[in-house]
């Protein structure tokens, strides 16, 4: 039997690849905006503007919107184009370990920059 590669999830994942690429556009705007009205002039004004409650909320959003973009699209690749089982298994398992390590990370930094 063929292999129908990455159109089997269909809708679900099309929806969450839309709605993630608009949020990261919507985001990247705010930021530009808020940063280009007010810039932060040192790492401190940086670190304020970071620290705030709104800001903070919006960049989780954002990195775990990225992350599933980029999860959603990878994946997809890997089904399309890597024919050998054990290839798309090994690359697929990297990427989520990867993403997976980059997401924790990203949530650290911005948990610990609410404890301040």
């Amino acid at each position: 039997m063929k292999s129908l590669g990455s159109t089997h999830a269909g809708l679900g994942e099309w929806l969450v690849q839309r709605l993630s690429a608009v949020y990261i556009g919507l985001f990247s705007l705010y930021v530009a905006a808020s940063l280009g009205t007010s810039p932060a002039g040192d790492y401190l004004a940086w670190k304020d503007w970071l620290a705030q409650g709104h800001v903070r909320l919006g960049s989780g959003l954002f990195f775990l919107s990225l992350v599933a973009h980029a999860w959603i699209g990878m994946r997809s690749v890997f089904m399309d184009y890597a024919r050998p089982f054990w290839l798309r298994l090994v690359v697929t398992l990297f990427t989520g370990a990867l993403l997976l390590a980059f997401g924790l990370w990203l949530a650290q930094i911005l948990i610990s920059m609410g404890a301040r």
